[in-house]
């Protein structure tokens, strides 16, 4: 819904009173004493509350410029922007379903505004604005509370016959409500299964024709007697072996020779002879003379 901070609501019928439907522009003649300074700038500055009056932080809220103010004869006029002139609704401030109109058709064009973060103080504040018509969107919500509704503002705004170039707007912001979860639908009873057809008797197999008898196999022919082997030829007697030689008779061995004389052996042998003799006979002397 529409909120149009201090404005009262005999100005809102004065100006829907005196609103003049010409093209795109819409002309009021101001409440005030005095009509408005089109040199100047205002400002406007958006409180959000919950339901008991607590500032709600967090968020974004988009300021767009919708309509210029002029003056018409000591009238306040308002004319579309070049970015909503092709809206297509009637520019009429006391309309409480042109703010919503005027934000869809931001949104599906695409067209550009003043973004601002909500402080911890639950405010925000667009200030060195020109004069004329604004709407404000929520673009983003605070954490657990639902998104407000858009809203127009006019800067400046009558109060109480004085023009405020600094306009403040407190909309109220409601908790998000959890919503329950629906039902879910019946399923469909599924269709009873049709029973399934006989199946048809199988065909007997023919009867398998009997064998044939195997033809009697032929007699094997008698093989034939092997041809009787041939005697082998009688070995012929082996030659008488030669006999062998008789061995000749051994040579007498030689005694080497040592280089001396052959004259010395007779006379040793003769010598050892006579020794001989000599013993013999000395023992059988030495016998005797034992006997007597």
């Amino acid at each position: 819904m529409t909120q149009f901070n201090r404005l009262t609501r005999w100005g809102l019928a004065l100006l829907a009173a005196l609103a003049l439907t010409l093209g795109t522009a819409v002309t009021a003649f101001a409440a005030a004493d005095t009509s408005p300074d089109l040199s100047r700038t205002g400002s406007v500055t958006v409180t959000l509350t919950d339901g008991d009056g607590n500032p709600v932080s967090g968020g974004t809220l988009t300021l767009y410029h919708v309509a210029t103010l002029s003056l018409a004869d000591g009238s306040a006029a308002y004319t579309y922007t070049e970015d909503f002139q092709g809206c297509g609704a009637e520019l009429d401030v006391t309309d409480t379903a042109l703010a919503a109109e005027l934000a869809r058709y931001a949104a599906d064009n695409d067209i550009s505004g003043t973004a601002a973060d909500v402080g911890a103080d639950g405010t925000v504040t667009f200030d060195g604005l020109a004069l004329g018509l604004y709407l404000i969107v929520q673009t983003t919500p605070s954490d657990n509370y639902e998104t407000i509704n858009p809203f127009l503002v006019t800067v400046p705004m009558d109060s109480d016959g004085v023009w405020d170039y600094e306009v403040d707007a407190s909309p109220k912001v409601g908790p998000v409500t959890p919503t329950e979860p629906e039902e879910p639908d019946e399923p469909d009873t599924p269709d009873e299964p049709e029973e399934p057809e006989e199946p048809d008797e199988p065909d007997n197999p023919d009867e398998p024709e009997e064998p044939e008898e195997p033809d009697t196999p032929d007699e094997p022919d008698e093989p034939d007697n092997p041809d009787e082997p041939d005697n082998p030829d009688e070995p012929d007697e082996p030659d008488e072996p030669d006999t062998p030689d008789e061995p000749e008779e051994p040579e007498e061995p030689t005694l080497p020779q040592t280089g001396q004389l052959n004259w010395p052996v007779p006379v040793l042998a003769v010598c050892g002879l006579l020794l001989f003799a000599m013993g013999w006979r000395l023992r059988a002397s030495g016998g005797k003379e034992t006997d007597e």
